[in-house]
């Protein structure tokens, strides 16, 4: 009974840290900001590009709440033409995550 209880334990906490997606991430604490992609379209000027989020909120690995989607990052920004992409994710242990996606464009 006792090696099928620690088994169990083992078996949940692989499946729980396997579901984090953080490039970079720490086992009781991230908040990490990485790229996803560049489009290649020209920018000129950094400061003149517009900035669109949107953000997803998980608790406990049970409750997933919100839409970090890009397109919706566009469309909250007023982006016609995408020129990168970054994601912040921010997560404490299993209790409580943040996925921000953060959208540049003109």
């Amino acid at each position: 009974m006792k090696k099928l209880f620690i088994f169990a334990a083992l078996s949940f906490m692989f499946v729980m840290f396997s579901q984090t997606s953080a490039k970079a991430a720490g086992l009781f604490y991230t908040n990490a900001t990485y790229p996803v992609t560049a489009t290649g379209n020209e920018v000129k000027e950094l400061s003149t590009l517009k900035k669109g989020t949107a953000h997803s909120t998980n608790i406990l690995f049970l409750v997933e709440i919100g839409d970090a989607g890009i397109n919706t990052a566009a469309k909250n920004g007023d982006i016609k033409k995408i020129c990168y992409i970054d994601v912040n994710e921010r997560m404490v242990f299993i209790f409580w995550r943040k996925v921000t996606v953060n959208v540049y464009g003109e």
